[in-house]
């Protein structure tokens, strides 16, 4: 065997080794919960009490929509319990007026963590729940699968949104600013308007 084809062999296997790494990374960090003590937010907030559960992303772009959507609640008189999609994060609802859900979309579903604590959870008992989706293109098909999964867990569902990091997110509108910034400000905006539909 020459030492050209020799150094090729070694080259592939080495890239092949490399790309099998970087998946099996990827899976791992995609399907790992992460879990963080419940933060109060705006303790005095006598307006309503929320639940706000994140699975976190590779990005930063679902912490951002639901950090807004919990401003624009804060802003309009809301107490939130914000925490993890984790089997450490609370699925007992009776005190709480709204249950908000926040998740990258992977593979064209919710990511596994929130999967997994809708599992959990078991039965939303009627409980008034909003949906935040985030994706890299458009995020209808996954808003279609969330209603139907929640509907499957006795969720009431009061609103679904999905902001996506590579398509606009306001084609209506001519907007400043990127994609994201963009869809951060529609989130802040979604959660003031659903605090003053539930009033």
């Amino acid at each position: 065997m020459s030492g050209l084809l020799r150094g090729l062999i070694v080259a592939v296997v080495v890239v092949v080794v490399l790309a099998a790494g970087s998946l099996a990374w990827l899976n791992w960090r995609v399907n790992r919960e992460t879990v963080t003590p419940l933060q109060k937010l705006n303790s005095g907030g006598t307006a309503g009490r929320a639940l706000a559960v994140l699975s976190p992303g590779l990005s930063a772009f679902p912490t951002d929509i639901m950090t807004a959507f919990e401003e624009g609640l804060i802003e309009k008189g809301w107490r939130i319990d914000h925490t993890t999609a984790s089997s450490q994060a609370t699925a007992h609802f009776p005190d709480y007026d709204l249950i908000v859900l926040t998740s990258p979309i992977y593979s064209g579903r919710v990511a596994p963590p929130l999967l997994a604590y809708i599992a959990r959870s078991g039965d939303f008992g009627g409980k008034k729940v909003a949906v935040l989706l985030t994706a890299g293109g458009a995020p209808d098909d996954p808003i279609s699968s969330t209603e139907a999964l929640l509907a499957e867990h006795g969720a009431q569902l009061t609103a679904i949104h999905g902001y996506a990091v590579y398509q606009p997110n306001d084609p209506e509108n001519k907007y400043q600013g990127s994609n994201t910034e963009r869809a951060v400000q529609m989130a802040r905006d979604a959660g003031r308007a659903l605090a003053d539909s539930l009033q």
